[in-house]
């Protein structure tokens, strides 16, 4: 059985699962160690297994592992579910089901972030390994010595990780303040703003969040006050100097007058709806605490009948319903409202100083959110800002019964069948977003643009657009996930690539140093990635178009090494999945590092030129895309462009074999297949080429001056479509005339040419052309007669008979040897000449 097979992969997750969860006995363990580390094969994936695990010290016992003499096999067997190992039940096997997916996309993705982070948390936590999955189901491996209740484990995750505020540390398990606070801080889901959120709360960890952002929304506009206030002061100031002209003094005056009426408009607009509105909501809550006392001291009388008794409870529930506040509380707080003046500034400050402790947790909080995030809540009406701070102490003041209930676990030990409905689109019997049913009496939770890109549904069965309801538990989910659909933003997905073990188990490894580095948010398979901006406010993601500027994203950030192991593709607002090419990505980025590109340019301009470039290299046309940057940039890497040009070649050839084409084939081939023969020729013919190039130039600088120089090697290229001419103007290559022969050397910075203008030559019958000097140094002998043999070659070739391939096959020559001379493309750029 191959060591990369499934079977054997999976048995590898179970001994490394049972050794992390320290299931076997010591002796057994110390051997099954030195057993999995006698081959260097099964040790790499056996360290990336246990790498997986949060359990460092398993990975160094593995690594300082030495191999023994005798070892024991690595064969696990499985009776019915369970599973042994030497004789010995390590474990057994079991299947989870998964909840139905939403529709909708951003809904979706939140459903299927929350299943892969609540799957990392089974294995890093309790060492629940998983073995296969689906998109219906995973199947699992679960450590003998645990018995697991999956929904008590629900109910951790969600507890402990998905709504805590900071998660879990130690085994780098996201909370909130990686997923929601991070992505407001990233992410502007509403130019306008919105108002405070109306979504299940389910523990003290997500009130608490919740509560530090209405208390930054209240932080943000004291500071606006107080740095409207400052300048004020400032302008006085400045006025009171004498020497100031009296065009100075009219500007500073508008200022100070602006200033002076903004400021008091904004101190009047809050204090007056924070009086009037809060102060009402309080002396309301007081009122309602009274008469809930007064039902409850009848309630307590004895004598009542069971009908006086009966109304007074029902009385007392429809009160319940609308307590919000103590009756203490609400005494409290409309006296500092009379002590402040009805200013909610003045107002909070005093609550601070005399409630301290209920402060210090939130405050530490807030701490988090920046402005952008306080500027998605429009907090500039007088209305919502005093809505904010309303809504923030309700959360201070909740207790553990006012919880919402949690979300039905999304991995279940049963199938989730689902039930019937009346049809239709639009009633409250079901949810929208992930169909099950729902009681229409008890229905409160409307869709918002935290859980839909669009929250305003236009229901078939509706007559006209609206929020439609939705389930608690996909209210909730979708507020814990970081992954929103917005215009700022794209969303990719990951998966490893090809048959790599070892990259597929460290899959979340490269996401999390991404995150770390790149303040990025990621979510489970996904990530995304907020679009770059100019000083002006424009969206590179807009002005470049989302694929071009996804895939000029990923090259930027994401190294080499993880572009040709992983597969990417771009998530959009359509719901379509647009599978983002390796290839274009490795070339992408080789153009990017090697001519010095960015996204936006000094932050300023966003890099239209690259846009072009990209698209360039989507058709897979590399030689335009390499001469269209060599013309713009200052700088050229050829080192760097030669091992990305490599790298290019090796990956489009697997992805033609992929598709079960063949380049040289004479039956009707792919575009792919026909883009990569021609990268190919043109490779071997540019290092033909530019042999005899390279030699002109050389001999041309010491004849005459460097304009003059260029300017022949210019002559020279531009006749590299007819190969008569072309060995006309390289005669000037010999200093004596007499010949035209040159050298191709074998540099690290012109590796893929020589290796394929060496190919070429075995294919013309053009051999013993190699050397290599007493200094070690290689090159190619080429003559003359070498260039008309292989046009020659070519042009006998059935696919570049027709006129039209044979032009595209020396056009790309001619832009390639461009390239090549990047000095004499820059000069074309200033004299406005064209190749």
């Amino acid at each position: 059985m191959s060591i990369y097979s499934p079977d054997r992969i999976r048995d590898l997750k179970i001994l490394v699962g049972t050794l992390a969860a320290n299931v076997l006995p010591e002796a057994t363990a110390r051997t099954l160690i030195a057993s999995l580390t006698v081959e260097p094969e099964v040790k790499a994936i056996a360290l990336a297994i246990a790498a997986t695990f949060d359990r460092p010290q398993l990975k160094r016992t593995l690594n300082l592992s030495r191999t023994r003499n005798t070892v024991e096999n690595l064969d696990v067997t499985f009776e019915g579910t369970q599973v042994s190992y030497q004789g010995q039940k390590v474990g057994k096997i079991a299947i989870l089901f998964k909840s139905p997916l939403p529709g909708e996309l951003q809904a979706r993705l939140a459903i299927e972030s929350a299943i892969d982070r609540y799957l990392e948390y089974l294995q890093k936590v309790h060492y629940i390994i998983v073995l296969e999955e689906s998109d219906r189901h995973v199947r699992v491996f679960i450590p003998a010595l645990l018995i697991p209740d999956f929904s008590i484990l629900w109910k951790s995750f969600i507890d402990d990780v998905a709504f805590s505020v900071y998660g879990l540390t130690r085994p780098q398990l996201p909370g909130l303040t990686q997923t929601f606070i991070l992505m407001l801080n990233s992410v502007t889901l509403s130019a306008r703003g919105f108002s405070t959120l109306e979504i299940p709360i389910l523990n003290r960890g997500q009130a608490n969040v919740l509560s530090a952002l209405y208390f930054s929304v209240w932080r943000e506009a004291k500071k606006r006050q107080s740095d409207r206030q400052q300048k004020i002061v400032g302008l006085l100031t400045e006025l009171e100097n004498e020497d100031l002209h009296e065009k100075d003094i009219k500007s500073k005056t508008k200022q100070l007058e602006d200033a002076q009426a903004m400021q008091l408009k904004e101190a009047n607009k809050y204090q007056e709806d924070f009086q009037k509105l809060f102060g009402r909501l309080l002396q309301e809550q007081h009122d309602t605490s009274s008469e809930i006392q007064a039902i409850q001291d009848k309630l307590s009388q004895s004598g009542l009948s069971k009908t006086e008794s009966n109304k007074l409870q029902k009385q007392q529930d429809k009160l319940n319903v609308n307590s919000i506040f103590s009756k203490e509380f609400a005494e409290q707080k409309l006296e500092y409202l009379r002590q402040a003046g009805g200013d909610p500034f003045k107002f909070i400050d005093l609550d601070r100083q005399q409630n301290l402790d209920k402060f210090i947790v939130i405050d530490s909080i807030a701490k988090n959110f920046t402005k952008t995030a306080t500027d998605q809540i429009n907090g500039t009406r007088g209305d919502i800002f005093t809505k904010c701070i309303a809504e923030m102490y309700r959360l201070m003041e909740m207790g553990d019964s006012q919880f919402a209930s949690l979300p039905p676990p999304l991995l279940t030990e049963q199938p989730n069948l689902g039930s019937g409905r009346s049809a239709g689109d639009d009633n409250k019997e079901f949810c929208y977003s992930c169909g099950i049913a729902i009681d229409p009496k008890t229905a409160e939770w409307k869709v918002l643009r935290f859980i839909f890109e669009r929250p305003e549904q236009r229901r078939q069965s509706a007559s006209s657009e609206g929020r439609p309801h939705i389930c608690a538990s996909c209210s909730a989910l979708a507020f814990a996930s970081p992954l929103k659909v917005t215009d700022e933003s794209i969303i990719l997905r990951l998966e490893p690539s090809g048959n790599d073990v070892s990259a597929k188990l460290k899959f979340k490894d490269y996401l999390r140093m991404l995150t770390n580095k790149e303040i990025h948010l990621s979510a489970g398979k996904y990530i995304v990635l907020a679009s770059d901006k100019t000083q002006g406010g424009d969206l590179a993601s807009q002005k470049l178009g989302q694929v071009q500027y996804a895939l000029a994203k990923i090259a930027e950030i994401f190294p080499v090494e993880v572009l040709s192991d992983f597969n990417f593709s771009l998530i959009t607002q359509g719901s379509q999945v647009i599978n983002l090419a390796r290839r274009h990505l490795i070339f992408i980025k080789g153009l990017m590092d090697g001519y010095g590109q960015s996204i936006v340019t000094v932050g300023k301009d966003i890099n239209m030129t690259l846009g072009d470039v990209i698209r360039y290299v989507q058709q897979d046309l590399p030689y335009l895309a390499d001469y269209t940057l060599t013309k713009i940039a200052n700088i050229s890497n050829s080192l760097e462009m030669e091992k990305i040009r490599a790298l290019y070649w090796d990956v489009i050839q697997s992805d033609i074999t992929s598709q079960g084409d063949f380049m040289d084939s004479d039956t009707k081939l792919s575009k792919l297949a026909k883009r990569a023969r021609l990268y190919r020729d043109v490779a071997a013919l540019t290092g033909l080429t530019y042999a005899f190039a390279e030699s002109l130039e050389g001999t041309a600088k010491k004849l005459m001056d460097s304009d003059d120089a260029k300017r022949e090697v210019s002559k020279l290229i531009e006749k590299v479509d007819d190969a008569v001419i072309f060995c006309y103007f390289a005669t000037l290559g010999d200093e004596n005339k007499t010949s035209v022969k040159a050298r191709l050397w074998h540099n690290i910075d012109n590796d893929f040419i020589y290796s394929q203008t060496k190919d070429l030559l075995a294919d013309v019958v053009l051999t013993d052309r190699e050397e290599t000097g007493e200094d070690g140094k290689i090159w190619l002998n080429l003559y003359a007669d070498d260039i008309p043999r292989a046009y020659t070659y070519f042009a006998e070739k059935e696919y570049y008979r027709e006129e039209k391939d044979w032009k595209e096959l020396t056009y790309q020559l001619k832009l390639s040897l461009y390239t090549r001379f990047p000095e004499l493309v820059r000069q074309l750029k200033t004299t406005g000449e064209k190749p």
